[in-house]
């Protein structure tokens, strides 16, 4: 029986993607505040990870939700799809918009030297060579804000 040669490409092109291993966050850069209100105020910023990967990647799309202390701070995505290099460092672009007096709360609690608890779910496209596929995000972590 012969295997038609498209089969037996994606078959190795995902076996091959087994061993991935997850981008490590490093930190977050260029923070903006954009419009600013009672309610909600519109952030943007630079999330600088590192692919420990031997290949490339390209993100096409990242929605996820932000929690602080167990309390939702807001809804981002990424502003543009990244190309993710080979073992290399790379920014991923996010936007979105946080409730102000938790973003305010935070900020408090960043002067007065305490961490936060962070929690990140959502999903991600990604992928390589026309291939992609949504992955699920949860991230979670503790955070002492620098200012």
């Amino acid at each position: 029986m012969k295997i038609p040669l498209l089969y037996l490409f994606v078959i190795l092109l995902f076996g091959a993607c087994t061993d991935v291993k997850e981008p490590v966050f490093e930190n977050v850069e260029n923070l903006k505040i954009g419009k600013l209100n009672l309610s909600e105020t519109d952030l943007s910023a630079d999330l600088r990870f590192t692919n420990a990967n031997n290949f490339g990647l390209k993100l096409k799309t990242l929605d996820c939700d932000l929690y602080l202390d167990s309390s939702f701070l807001g809804h981002f995505s990424n502003t543009e799809p990244v190309k993710i290099p080979a073992r290399s460092a790379f920014l991923l672009p996010l936007s979105g918009q946080a409730r102000t007096l938790l973003l305010m709360e935070q900020t408090r609690k960043a002067f007065a030297g305490k961490e936060s608890h962070v929690r990140v779910e959502g999903k991600a496209r990604v992928g390589r060579s026309g291939f992609y596929k949504t992955i699920p995000i949860n991230y979670t972590d503790t955070l002492l804000i620098k200012y």
